[in-house]
């Protein structure tokens, strides 16, 4: 069945947040430009930072920018995780639509605009494709999202690339109940996407590499509680 378009009324731009001193100014700062210069394709917008238990001066950085830019929302926790920080994300956030990015500069603010024009036409959920990975990912990371790309479409018959990445869709995508409790998570939603009628499509996007600090998602606890939740799934969904 296919389900009707839904406006993008209000725009919340979702960020978990964790000791980025280094580049979360800039990343708010060059949202908040895009934002502006969207103009009526985004009536309403905010960006919502969850801080998850930074030990930098990101807490201090975060604070300061919110006297300078009233949509700039940050909710502080103690440290959750990944996982953790971006399921507050997903509940702290007000808008019929999220974007959801990273705070740590590898994702241009730029990507917002590509991936807003499918939206704009009735993708429920965007999802960008990190067309650079042999520039900026070492041949072990490239093999590890190879697998991961791979293994869904064949278990599940459902194309999930780059399911970790830069996402913009329909809230109710966001509201899903899910299994997984890794980052998994992120495969199982465009899946139950899919599943429910659901228009997902797939944009390329700009990704640099980290300025500073070490990214986790690729980490061998992290692997190995994604490849249990895949299981999971599969126990729940059945094979394509």
């Amino acid at each position: 069945m296919k389900l009707e378009a839904s406006p993008v009324r209000m725009l919340s731009i979702t960020m978990p947040v964790y000791n980025e001193q280094a580049s979360i100014e800039r990343v708010v700062r060059d949202h908040v430009e895009v934002l502006e210069r969207l103009g009526s394709s985004v009536p309403e917008w905010e960006i919502v930072c969850v801080d998850d238990g930074s030990r930098d001066r990101t807490p201090e950085i975060l604070r300061d920018l919110q006297k300078q830019v009233p949509q700039l929302r940050v909710i502080r926790q103690e440290n959750q995780g990944i996982f953790g920080a971006v399921m507050r994300a997903y509940k702290e956030a007000r808008g019929s639509h999220f974007f959801v990015t990273g705070s740590d500069g590898q994702w241009p603010a730029g990507n917002l605009g590509l991936m807003l024009q499918p939206a704009l036409t009735g993708a429920d959920l965007v999802v960008g494709v990190r067309s650079n990975k042999r520039e900026v990912y070492s041949p072990a990371r490239r093999l590890i999202s190879m697998s991961f790309n791979l293994l869904p479409r064949i278990l599940f018959g459902v194309r999930v690339e780059d399911a970790g990445s830069t996402k913009l869709g329909v809230r109710e995508v966001f509201e899903y109940q899910l299994i997984s409790r890794s980052v998994f998570f992120e495969a199982e939603r465009i899946i139950l996407a899919k599943r429910k009628g659901r228009r997902v499509e797939f944009v390329p996007i700009q990704f640099l590499s980290r300025a500073e600090g070490k990214a986790m998602g690729a980490s061998w606890k992290n692997l190995r509680s994604s490849v249990a939740d895949l299981f999971r799934c599969l126990g729940q969904y059945g094979f394509r």
